[in-house]
């Protein structure tokens, strides 16, 4: 009998979430979307990316892991790795096995400079959101596609595809076209809250664990 009414309160609310999405404005399901990401103290978050340059040729495809808590962030794949904590940011390219510090701006909706920016809702002030939203299916799941548009004229992207999980409001993928038409995709295959904080040094570049690192500081 409990397992029967949990499944049922379950049930209840995935097809609450499902049914509210499906009659919001794109608008609305981007601040929801927004809301939801803050409601964990974590994230840990697995991503394919892929893509193609402006003649239309694939870019191999990559794994890549990305640790969210707050404004800290790091983004890891076999190619480049970013950490952000506080106001400090470090970029470093494993093939040069060179490191760049630089500020780190939270607050700035250049998705060049923060990625993470995608998941704000301040990111309107850079994009406008197309009222309507798109709706498919994937693999079973249900999925809206939101498109964002530049408002200004110096961002490098024509576009952003954001999709949402129609039942979960969890990332699905996010597709960002270029002006040159190239393009690259980071498609969520894993995606996990986490109850209690990373430490500190998660988001930290590790001088220790790169020896003789070439260090270029910009601060």
């Amino acid at each position: 009998m409990v397992y029967k009414t949990a499944y049922t309160l379950l049930f209840a609310l995935v097809s609450t979430l499902s049914a509210w999405a499906q009659t919001h404005s794109a608008t609305q399901i981007m601040e929801r979307f927004s809301a939801r990401m803050l409601e964990s103290v974590a994230v840990e978050m697995h991503f394919t990316l892929s893509g193609a340059d402006r003649q239309g040729r694939s870019i191999v495809p990559m794994e890549g892991m990305i640790y969210r808590q707050g404004d800290d962030y790091a983004m890891l794949n076999e190619s480049v790795e970013v950490y952000a904590y506080k106001d400090t940011k470090w970029l470093y390219t494993v093939d040069n096995d060179e490191v760049i510090i630089m500020p780190h701006d939270p607050a700035t909706t250049d998705l060049l400079e923060n990625p993470l920016a995608l998941f704000s809702t301040q990111l309107t002030k850079e994009y406008t959101i197309l009222p309507r939203p798109n709706s498919f299916t994937d693999k079973g799941q249900e999925i809206v596609e939101i498109t964002l548009s530049p408002i200004g004229k110096n961002t490098p992207y024509s576009s952003i595809l954001l999709r949402i999980n129609n039942k979960t409001f969890f990332p699905h993928s996010v597709k960002y076209i270029a002006k040159d038409n190239s393009w690259f995709e980071a498609v969520i295959t894993k995606y996990t809250t986490i109850d209690q904080p990373f430490p500190p040094e998660r988001f930290v570049f590790s001088s220790e664990k790169h020896p003789g690192v070439y260090v270029i500081d910009l601060r």
